[in-house]
């Protein structure tokens, strides 16, 4: 029980740190209103695994899924960002009991954050 959740923190606090990774973009939605804000996923891990962004109110959107092995990129909702800026991503892989949470992030309008899953989750 020690050893999962020692694992479990491991890979938070690897995500976190992973996770901090932005840079800004400069796409803006066809309304003319506020910059797309992308989270770019790269899943290391051979299971797929379903994708959500936590704001600050405790809203949980989910993303969408993404493959084993592969990278897919996701919009962040605009009400998500909104105000507040902080955001925390949830990974739940599909087949496994693992749900790490990734610290809160700033994140501005317009930002593209990277996401890694690591191979051992």
């Amino acid at each position: 029980m020690r050893v999962q959740l020692a694992r479990l923190a491991t890979v938070v606090a690897m995500l976190a740190t992973i996770s901090a990774c932005s840079h800004a973009t400069r796409a803006r939605d066809d309304e003319g209103g506020q910059a797309t804000t992308r989270v770019h996923v790269e899943n290391q891990n051979y299971l797929d695994a379903n994708v959500y962004v936590i704001g600050n109110g405790g809203t949980r959107q989910r993303l969408g899924t993404v493959t084993g092995n592969t990278n897919q990129d996701f919009v962040i909702p605009e009400y998500i960002i909104g105000p507040a800026n902080t955001v925390r991503f949830l990974i739940e892989p599909i087949g496994s009991n693992a749900a790490p949470i990734s610290n809160s992030l700033s994140i501005q309008p317009g930002q593209t954050v990277t996401l890694t899953i690591p191979p051992t989750v």
